[in-house]
């Protein structure tokens, strides 16, 4: 199932970049849902901000630089969402401050000690095992924002296991969304 909520997503980005209004409505959509992450994460202008799923239109890495100015990282592991990406940001002005870049969030070889904030898009999929390739892999200290989905919705996505974030500090968004809540999880020292 998650590939087909990717799929209806991928739709309605690529529109995104196409329309003006759409492109709008895409950035209302999350403003708020951005807006409670940079309040939940203290992200400020000094962190570098990796977004683990990008898609066509990276409107919550678009939105993160703008409320904090902090420089963004964003990896897909969809070479045309790169391309498409990578063309909107540059239309957008912003390829000075995000970088969109080819990569499976799962890999090894990500590097990642560059990142204070590492951002997990619902659609991550298969969502433990990218979680879990990045947490053992970063700095004491870095914050992993998660979104998770409505309960009602829980099924169409890939499950992060309850125990890897059971304690957990979230902020719940409201509204007629797709996302639940965003969880913060910091690592800690082994």
């Amino acid at each position: 199932m998650p590939l087909k909520i990717t799929s209806f997503t991928q739709k309605i980005e690529a529109m995104a970049i196409k329309s003006k209004p759409v492109y709008w409505v895409l950035s209302q959509y999350y403003r708020k849902i951005v807006k409670n992450e940079v309040a939940l994460a203290g992200i400020t202008a000094s962190d570098h901000v990796l977004c683990v799923g990008g898609g066509i239109c990276p409107s919550s890495a678009i939105l993160l630089h703008q409320h904090t100015g902090a420089k963004i990282t964003v990896i897909d592991n969809n070479e045309i969402c790169v391309t498409k990406a990578q063309e909107t940001i540059a239309d957008l002005g912003l390829d000075a401050h995000i970088n969109v870049v080819y990569q499976d969030g799962g890999c090894d070889k990500l590097p990642l000690e560059q990142f204070s904030v590492v951002h997990f898009a619902l659609q991550v999929t298969p969502m433990w095992h990218v979680f879990s390739s990045i947490e053992r892999r970063v700095a004491n200290g870095t914050k992993l924002l998660v979104r998770r989905p409505k309960k009602s919705l829980q099924q169409l996505y890939c499950h992060l296991a309850a125990h890897a974030c059971e304690f957990c500090r979230h902020t719940v968004h409201k509204g007629v969304r797709n996302i639940g809540t965003t969880l913060l999880y910091v690592k800690q020292a082994a």
